[in-house]
């Protein structure tokens, strides 16, 4: 083993050793949920608006962007539009108040809420459409009849006429089954048919560019139409609303006349209804004269009479009832006969009472003067006894005496009732013959007034005919415009515009799902399920790690220094029962700042006063030989771990941080060096070691973990291991895989580390955490 002597170039600090140990037993690290977690929860997550908001705020150039292209694309289309003209007129639609008769009660029709709707469809009815295209003759203009437009012979077409099949090719095709065969011609339509199809297709064309609005809060109608042709416009507006005036004034008079004709035969039926009912009330009274008996006055007074005995009866009953289940109720009870008045009025009760008194009387003084078990008081009680037998059978006869009462009234009642039921069938009798009659006039009345309101109706109706008037006038006839309509041209515009900034949308969420790096923290931590130990800043573009390095000194107060103190500080808390002594540092792929940032944290363990050194274990592409100027020929970590010089001698000591550095030399031989042999030799693991009790922090600069083995190798010396990931550089996969392979050696992975942040533009890609934060207030450092 080589012979080491590095007393003299460590410093230690008990004291500070122990003020470092209590900060760490006082900090608690949350642990971070694994990829796993992260998946299962994914779905539970809220949508965050502000991150949505951010990042459209970020790409807003390119919503510009595609929104100006967007525009002039709309603006181009909208130019090839050809122009179109809107001619409007207004009628007022509102009933006729000179009108003699309201023929629409007669007709059944109705005019309420939807009356203008209604009117709005009369206006776009064929009858209507049709009347308006024979007027203007419209089935003669090219605009709307498509028939008239010479017909442009398709590309398609042209590329059959050029290249025909030869009649023995298509035969032969068709013969195989990949042409079918020509269908017989239909036979030709009729001119008819022709004409009526043209006709339609017509009017349907000129129903499409009518337009029809009502005004609000009104009764009148904005009749407006599009043509290419100002005066067109205002023709057939005009010719819809002249129209509409002439079928109001049609369909009025047409409903006169169909009322009139109506009302002539209602009047005929009405007239012979009145007479025979007239026949029938003289007939009856000729009935009702020779069965004339007893008077149905008489009757009915007789009926009232004996409904008031009736009434009198049933108070009685009901009162003899009452008494008679009270008395009985007293008997069966054992009732004081003295507190009954029935009872109390009875002479013979009343004597029994007085007589029980005074064998009460005799009995009570013989008890008490010769006991009640002496044989001379058994006689009083049985006269006692057989008294009140007497009394119960005297108050049982009242009982039966006040039944008898009750039967004999609802005899009577029963009696009666039947008398009042034969009175009444005998009224009924002799008042149905009246009512008859009596009903025979009032249909008789009914009719005959009926007759004469349609008689008065049917000569207002008559006259109607030469009053006739439409529903509605023209308040505005249209004029041809001045000026064309620009809707379409403006909505062309509006929703190119509109999808512009859609695709602008579209598209920055789109890179944003094909970007493939880490741009936030909290990307980081949930893809990798690991802790993240710091963000580092990055203090400029193309700028050398010596330049770094120097700055990190010259500005102990700068954003960058505070980054790497917290990193520091990260790594030390990461295990608060046992701060890691050896820490590793390593990356996905080179050119990550991993080198970089090991330097900087054995820097400031350096200026917080602990010891600390660093290894460069990179013996293929060593860094921190660019990376510290001020080498003075000393031999590296080859020569350590080869023996061919002591190992004090191979560490590097800058003089002005005393940082300690085992550097790989790239004039030490490595042409027949197997860098995996060497890192896992036992030489190194001793080295290790001696270094671990000198120093308080020894870090270990790695090769990339997917590019070499010798950070797996490394890691088992390592008590931490901290992955650089490059911001908004390292892929995604890259960093999973390293990290992967970490995990299948069980490498203690303490948390990533992110390098090389542009703080401006994570703060955008970011509204929270901790790198967003030190965007905002970077006033709190000194660069």
């Amino acid at each position: 083993m080589c012979h080491v002597n590095i007393g003299h170039g460590i410093r230690s600090n008990g004291k500070d050793n122990m003020t470092e140990n209590r900060r760490l037993t006082n900090f608690q690290v949350k642990p971070v949920p694994s990829p796993e977690r992260f998946a299962e929860d994914d779905d539970t997550l809220e949508i965050d608006l502000r991150a949505i908001l951010a990042k459209l705020w970020h790409g807003k150039w390119i919503i510009v962007i595609c929104t100006l292209f967007a525009g002039t694309f709309g603006l181009l289309t909208s130019s090839q539009i050809d122009p179109v003209y809107r001619a409007s007129a207004k009628v007022m639609f509102d009933l006729d108040e000179s009108s003699i008769v309201d023929v629409g009660q007669l007709v059944g029709t109705t005019a309420g809420n939807d009356a203008l709707q209604n009117q709005i469809e009369v206006l776009r009815s064929n009858t209507l459409v049709e009347k308006v295209v024979v007027e203007l003759g419209l089935q003669n203009n090219p605009e709307f009849n498509p028939r008239l437009v010479e017909r442009e012979v398709t590309l398609g077409e042209r590329i059959r006429q050029v290249f025909k099949i030869p009649p023995a090719a298509r035969e032969f095709a068709q013969n195989v089954g990949l042409i079918d065969p020509p269908l017989p011609p239909n036979p030709p339509p009729s001119p008819e048919e022709i004409e009526a199809l043209e006709r339609r297709i017509v009017a349907q064309n000129v129903l499409a560019r009518l337009s029809l609005q009502p005004v609000p809060s009104s009764q009148v109608i904005e009749i407006s139409f599009l043509s290419e042709s100002p005066r067109t416009a205002s023709n057939v507006a005009n010719a819809f609303a002249d129209q509409y005036i002439v079928d109001q004034l049609d369909s009025r008079l047409e409903a006169t006349r169909a009322a009139t004709d109506w009302l002539a035969g209602r009047v005929e039926e009405l007239r012979i209804r009145l007479q025979t009912a007239e026949e029938a009330v003289e007939s009856a009274r000729a009935t009702q004269s020779l069965e004339a008996g007893q008077s149905i006055e008489i009757t009915q007074q007789q009926l009232q009479a004996l409904n008031a005995t009736l009434s009198v009866v049933r108070n009685e009953a009901r009162t003899a009832q009452a008494t008679f289940e009270r008395l009985k109720s007293a008997v069966e009870t054992g009732s004081d006969f003295g507190s009954v008045p029935e009872f109390r009025n009875s002479p013979l009760i009343n004597q029994y009472r007085q007589e029980e008194i005074e064998i009460r009387t005799r009995r009570a003084a013989r008890i008490e003067l010769r006991g009640e078990d002496h044989p001379s008081v058994t006689p009083i009680e049985l006269e006692l006894t057989l008294l009140l037998d007497n009394m119960s059978k005297e108050a049982q006869r009242i009982v039966e005496a006040a039944q008898e009462e009750w039967l004999s009234l609802q005899a009577e009642r029963q009696q009666i009732e039947q008398d009042v039921r034969e009175l009444e069938t005998k009224a009924l009798e002799q008042s149905r013959d009246l009512v008859t009659v009596r009903q025979l006039e009032r249909e008789a009345e009914a009719s005959r007034i009926l007759y004469e309101n349609f008689l008065a109706r049917l000569n207002e109706t008559s006259e109607q005919e030469r009053l006739t008037s439409a529903d509605a006038r023209v308040l505005t006839p249209a004029q041809p415009p001045l000026f064309a309509q620009t809707e379409a041209q403006n909505r062309t515009v509006l929703l190119s515009l509109f999808a512009g900034i859609l695709a602008g949308v579209g598209l920055i969420f789109l890179l944003e799902k094909l970007n493939n790096t880490f741009r936030t923290s909290q990307q980081l931590e949930q893809m990798t399920g690991k802790t993240l130990l710091g963000s580092i800043p990055s203090v400029g573009s193309r700028i050398r790690r010596t330049t770094v390095v120097r700055r990190f000194k010259e500005k102990p107060k700068s954003g960058l220094s505070e980054a790497i103190r917290n990193l520091r500080t990260s790594i030390l808390f990461s295990n608060v029962d046992k701060p890691p002594r050896v820490v590793m540092f390593t990356s996905s792929v080179p050119r990550e700042g991993k080198s970089t940032t090991a330097t900087l944290v054995a820097m400031t363990s350096r200026q917080m006063g602990k010891s600390a050194i660093i290894v460069d274990c990179d013996l293929r592409l060593p860094a921190l030989a660019d990376l510290l100027t001020g080498d003075d020929g000393k031999p590296g970590l080859l020569s350590a771990i080869n023996g061919t010089a002591a190992l004090d001698d191979c560490i590097f000591r800058d003089d002005d941080t005393g940082l300690h550095v085992l550097m790989t030399k790239p004039a030490e031989p490595r042409s027949n060096v197997n860098a995996a042999d060497l890192l896992s030799s036992r030489r190194f693991d001793e080295m290790i070691d001696l270094l671990k009790s000198h120093y308080d922090l020894v870090i270990l600069d790695t090769p990339p973990t997917l590019v070499v083995a010798d950070a797996k190798i490394l890691s088992s010396h390592a008590d931490a291991v901290v992955y650089a990931v490059r911001w908004d550089h390292t892929p995604r996969g890259a960093v999973l895989e390293g990290l992967k392979e970490l995990r299948t050696i069980k490498a203690p992975v303490a948390g990533v580390v992110l390098t090389m942040v542009n703080e401006a533009k994570a703060s955008r890609y970011s509204n929270s955490g901790y790198g967003y934060y030190r965007a905002r207030y970077k006033n709190y450092y000194v660069s």
